[in-house]
């Protein structure tokens, strides 16, 4: 046998990754359609800036708690495999009873306490993995690969399991369909219990992972050494950029679940395996990235990064064809490796090695924890400008634009209700078009007055953002020194 295979407990590691991440897949993704579909659908109808107050906001907390957790608490006083065993344990628990909440006050409190537990233990997986690899420049690549594997799997698994039934192939993505059950958004909320369940068998597993005992003697984060750092032209334009595309990039994840559904072919079913063509594409990119950043340099694959953002926010405007919206997915492998992995990089790149981890703890901060917190704001503004008062017919001639309920205000009446028979109507259209459930709204009478929610207007903001993040970087950035004791890089 392979001395490799017989020295290293690389089977271990690597199905610790894919449950890692399969943990996380299992939810996140599809969450904010439950929780944005109206009651009447069986969602909680929670409007966009709570869905991005929620998910950002517990996001900001575990990024900004998570490195103080894992570095000066669990690495002092805790062996990784116990440590990782607990925290999945609760964070289990903590996700099952979310499924149940229904008040955005209980699952904003549910999500930030879900956070704390599990965003420590991103840093504490890699460290374990690190620690008992004998050459990990070579050897983690492929077993953090398992990580993006254990993402796609649950993103497949889930919605053929528990969401459809009759299953059958197609030509498109998702390839393997079947009949939507007719509580489908209310089984999305399953999601987060089948989460839990799979934490807490993870939490279990741990157990046997290699013992990696606490490091007692873990520096204290040198943080002023590390904002320091912003005095190099480059790290300040690449942090000032990153904090607009953090906003953009979550803004992707809360809505995009909201909006596959409303294009014409894609069901509440098919959200988990098109997103995950982001998760395929982003094994190539990320594999090739080295590569690719000896060809370019960081300015050009950041930028490059920065226009794959806005590109395929173009995309979801035009809003058709829906294989083109589908096929756009694949550009997340970009704007992931070349921006957001290109950036951790760079950081490497220029902090002296005595505050590297601190630098990109810092920046992760930034990248990971604010942009996230702010991006509930912003997507409260974008929605309020994207609304506009139409009829039903002038929704039924445009691309993306989309009714959502009567009146402007928000928790108006449910287009169910717009006309006396409007709900019939709609249950009418949806039993004739099984896979075309989410656009129930266009059974009802064409001159019916709605609110609408102009996508088209709503994504080209963020394609603009994103543009100018992109001009902000071609301009500006500069290449900084690499620190003298910093690994060879492009």
């Amino acid at each position: 046998m392979n001395d490799a295979l017989t020295t290293t407990p690389k089977f271990r590691l690597s199905l610790m990754m894919l449950l890692q991440y399969a943990v996380w897949g299992a939810w996140i993704p599809i969450v904010p359609r439950y929780l944005g579909a109206a009651p009447a659908d069986g969602g909680l109808g929670f409007t966009g800036a709570e869905i991005g107050t929620i998910l950002g906001i517990a996001g900001a907390a575990g990024a900004v708690a998570g490195p103080f957790v894992a570095g000066q608490v669990a690495d002092r006083w805790f062996s990784a495999e116990r440590f990782l065993c607990v925290m999945f344990i609760l964070g289990g628990i903590v996700k099952y009873i979310t499924a149940s909440a229904t008040t955005v006050d209980q699952w904003l409190w549910l999500s930030i306490l879900y956070s704390l537990l599990y965003m420590p233990t991103i840093a504490i997986s890699n460290s374990l993995a690190f620690t008992h690899l004998r050459d990990p420049d070579r050897q983690f690549p492929p077993i953090r690969l398992w990580g993006t594997i254990g993402w796609i799997v649950v993103s497949w698994a889930f919605p053929m399991v528990w969401l459809q039934t009759n299953l059958h192939f197609q030509s498109m993505p998702p390839f393997i369909v079947g009949s939507e059950y007719q509580d489908v958004v209310h089984r999305l909320a399953d999601s987060l219990r089948f989460a839990g369940i799979l934490s807490v068998g993870y939490g279990v597993f741990c157990l046997i992972l290699p013992h990696t005992p606490p490091k007692r003697s873990v520096e204290s984060i040198a943080i002023v050494d590390s904002f320091a750092l912003l005095r190099h032209r480059g790290l300040l334009v690449l942090t000032i950029v990153a904090l607009p595309i953090s906003i953009v990039y979550t803004i992707y994840i809360i809505q995009t679940a909201q909006f596959l559904p409303t294009l014409e072919g894609i069901r509440d079913s098919d959200i988990l395996p098109v997103m995950s063509i982001g998760q395929f594409s982003e094994i190539f990119v990320l594999g090739s990235l080295g590569l690719i950043l000896k060809r370019l340099g960081f300015r050009a694959v950041m930028t490059i990064g920065c226009f794959a953002f806005a590109l395929r926010f173009a995309v979801f405007a035009l809003g058709a064809p829906t294989s083109l919206v589908v096929a756009s997915q694949a550009l997340h492998g970009v704007c992931f490796a070349c921006f957001y992995a290109a950036a951790f990089i760079y950081v490497d790149r220029v902090a002296p090695a005595h505050i590297r981890h601190s630098a990109q703890t810092v920046f992760g901060i930034i990248l990971l924890g604010i942009g996230p917190a702010l991006a509930g704001q912003v997507i409260g503004l974008e929605m309020k400008y994207a609304r506009q008062e139409t009829t039903v017919a002038e929704c039924l001639l445009t691309a993306n634009l989309v009714p959502v309920n009567g009146s402007a205000d928000d928790g108006a009446q449910p287009l169910g209700e717009v006309y006396d028979g409007a709900a019939a109507d709609m249950d009418a259209y949806a039993a004739e078009h099984p896979r075309d459930k989410s656009r129930a709204w266009r059974g009802l009478s064409g001159a019916t007055p709605v609110v609408a929610l102009n996508y088209r207007r709503f994504w080209l903001i963020n394609a603009a953002i994103s543009l100018a993040s992109m001009f902000g970087l071609a301009i500006f950035f500069r290449l900084d020194p690499p620190s003298e004791d910093s690994p060879a890089s492009p």
